[in-house]
């Protein structure tokens, strides 16, 4: 996008949007920072080129792992149930759910004795435990009359398939994933330990085929968002070039705080034909007045209601009963972190997207960040005139009708909610789904989603270039199924450093300005 003037902005504030905005929710609400297994960050779901006989799910979640952090590295999450929900047309309710649930074990062993071999459960580390990570994949069904999905309509299209493990180093490459010769200390030879051999065909060998002809993958792998979220989290504190270059603005650059994180994803291949049976309403027709080949899609995290300490759960020393509740859901991220106010951030992760019109109508309809933006002399320094800022308080349809693109749905419980829409019929560009990559560089989204978000909402104009940030990610996104990009290693990756004394003052950037 280029970069945009205090008059363009100011001259596209009251333009129709007709995007929808899609971000990420790293941490974002206060009912999810104890519990990062439940934490949401991206949900993508898009359809194959052509023929658009594929469906293309991605699920983010447990954030902000540093490759080289913890004892245990990043775990499977054991108790949890992860799905992603997908309606059709108009309405939001489910007709199909795909639901992926985690197995960690670890035999048990008596303590250690001086004549113990090498390897299981007195290690102190899990990769020579022998402990494994498996997941079971099961598709259930929705009724035809739209009804609610029920478990007793399941199928299992995958169990026990093992999860990919992490990128912990060379000498795990060797000893563990048995990818090269190992040489010890005594061998005089430091390539065991310098030279890691995880790499993309590695990891190939963990996508597994299901029952229904998908495919699916589940492990560590680089988080492929991109944000300047120390800029946003000081009171969107952008710099210059996210503000048209107003000189009150902070220099720049931007920086990407996820860069040389890690973590857990869920990628799954699903054949068209199981979502449409009869085939894909007017396949390659784009029918901007109908709703029947739409498909409405968000991820949603559960555990049993009752969390209960018990020592004997080596895994998790918990033990789980009662029904299963919803803790965690997603579809366009910043939903929840730009939108909707901290006191129902919450109620937010606990609800279904069936009553988002009645919880957070006006949320949308009265976004505060515009108050914000106000408040902070955004408008002032761009010159926006005081009617413009006051239509962009609201009542801001634009922003519902960019989230229901456009279609003839319903801003009503049930219909219009935060979910993940788009076209069967049509190859998927944003805002029509949300794809992985897919930009002008490997390394490039199709949609710098940041800045169509804060731009729609502050701007009312999705292509104002505002928050810009950071538009590149920090590895490149494969061309090809599962699309996410391999782990950060332990090693030699991540966040780790050479410390300095610390600086008494914190120094601008750029010396004095």
């Amino acid at each position: 996008m280029k970069r945009v003037s205090k008059g363009l902005i100011a001259a596209t504030l009251l333009t129709a949007a007709g995007i929808t905005v899609r971000g990420s929710s790293h941490r974002e609400a206060l009912a999810i920072l104890n519990e990062p297994c439940a934490d949401n960050t991206d949900t993508y779901a898009w359809v194959s080129n052509g023929s658009h006989d594929k469906l293309y799910l991605i699920m983010d979640f447990n954030p902000l792992h540093e490759p080289g952090q913890g004892n245990q590295g990043l775990r499977a999450c054991n108790g949890y149930r992860y799905e992603f929900h997908i309606a059709k047309g108009a309405s939001l309710k489910d007709r199909v759910v795909y639901r992926v649930e985690f197995k960690n074990t670890l035999e048990r062993e008596a303590p250690p004795s001086p004549t113990d071999p090498l390897g299981g459960g007195n290690e102190l580390l899990w990769q020579l435990t022998g402990g494994t990570e498996t997941m079971k994949v099961t598709r259930i069904e929705g009724s035809d009359d739209g009804d609610d999905w029920r478990d007793d309509d399941a199928v299992v299209l995958g169990r026990n398939l093992p999860v990919l493990p992490n990128n912990h180093g060379p000498q795990t490459d060797r000893l563990i994933y048995h990818l090269g010769d190992f040489k010890g200390y005594d061998s005089g030879d430091p390539t065991s330990r310098e030279v890691g051999l995880y790499d993309q065909p590695f990891v190939d060998t963990f996508i597994h085929p299901l029952a229904n002809g998908g495919r699916i993958i589940a492990g560590q792998f680089d988080d492929p968002y991109q944000l300047d979220e120390k800029g946003i989290f000081d009171l969107v504190n952008l710099n210059r070039d996210d503000l048209g270059g107003i000189p009150g603005a902070r220099r720049p650059p931007a920086k990407d705080v996820f860069t040389g994180f890690n973590l857990f994803s869920i990628a799954l291949e699903v054949p068209m034909s199981e979502i449409f049976a009869q085939g894909i309403p007017h396949n390659r027709q784009l029918r901007a007045d109908s709703t029947d080949s739409l498909l409405r899609v968000w991820a949603r995290i559960s555990r049993r209601e009752t969390q209960t300490v018990d020592a004997n759960n080596i895994i998790t020393g918990l033990k789980g009963s009662g029904d299963f509740v919803q803790v965690g859901r997603n579809a366009l991220p910043l939903f929840n972190a730009g939108l909707v106010g901290t006191q129902r951030q919450t109620l937010y992760l606990r609800t279904s997207p069936l009553h988002d019109v009645t919880n957070f109508g006006a949320d949308v309809l009265f976004p505060v960040l515009v108050r914000d933006a106000e408040a902070l002399g955004i408008y002032k320094a761009l010159g926006v005139p005081d009617a413009a800022v006051a239509t962009l308080k609201g009542p801001r349809f634009d922003i519902i009708n960019a989230i229901n693109l456009g279609r003839p749905i319903p801003v009503a419980d049930g219909f219009t909610g935060d979910v993940i829409t788009l076209d069967a019929a049509i190859d998927s560009s944003f805002p029509n789904g949300r794809r992985l990559g897919g930009g002008s560089a490997p390394n490039r989204n199709q949609v710098n989603v940041n800045s169509v978000l804060i731009s729609l909402i502050v701007a009312g104009d999705p292509a104002a270039g505002l928050a810009k940030g950071v538009e590149v990610n920090d590895k490149d996104y494969l061309d090809r199924f599962p699309f996410l990009a391999p782990a950060h290693q332990g090693l030699y990756q991540g966040h780790g450093g050479v410390n300095v004394p610390t600086q008494p003052n914190i120094p601008p950037p750029g010396g004095t300005p």
